[in-house]
C-alpha cells in the first residue's frame, strides 16, 4: 500500500489514473486505434497497469526490454484480421496517449 500522507509523485498520480480507466473493450473500441496502428499487445506475463505506467513516464530502459523479449508488440496480420470477427470477445485497454495497450482478460 502506498503511503496515505503528502503529495502523490507523478508515477503514482499515473497509477491510480490509469488503473482506474483500464476496463473491458470490444472490438468496435478499439477499431479506429488498429486503423491508425497505435495498439500494442501486452502479454499476460506483464502487468498492464506496470506496462501502461512505464510507457507514460517514457520509461524507455524497460519498455525496450518487454519489446525486446516478445512481451509488448504490436498485432500481427492475422490477429488483425481476425479480430473484427471476433463476435464478444474483449480485451482489457489502457490508453496512454498516443498508444493503446491491450491485454487478454485474466480468466
Amino acid at each position: 500500500m502506498g503511503r496515505m500522507s503528502g503529495p502523490m509523485s507523478v508515477e503514482e498520480a499515473i497509477r491510480v489514473r490509469l488503473s482506474s480507466l483500464a476496463g473491458p473493450v470490444p472490438f468496435e473500441v478499439l477499431a479506429e486505434h488498429l486503423e491508425r496502428d497505435a495498439i500494442f499487445i501486452v502479454a499476460p506475463t506483464v502487468s498492464l497497469l506496470e506496462c501502461g505506467v512505464a510507457v507514460a513516464m517514457d520509461d524507455v530502459d524497460r519498455v525496450r526490454a518487454w519489446i525486446d523479449a516478445g512481451e509488448l508488440r504490436k498485432p500481427t496480420l492475422d490477429e488483425r484480421s481476425s479480430w473484427p470477427k471476433a463476435g464478444k470477445r474483449t480485451w482489457v485497454a489502457i490508453v496512454v496517449q498516443p498508444f493503446v495497450l491491450v491485454q487478454d482478460p485474466p480468466d
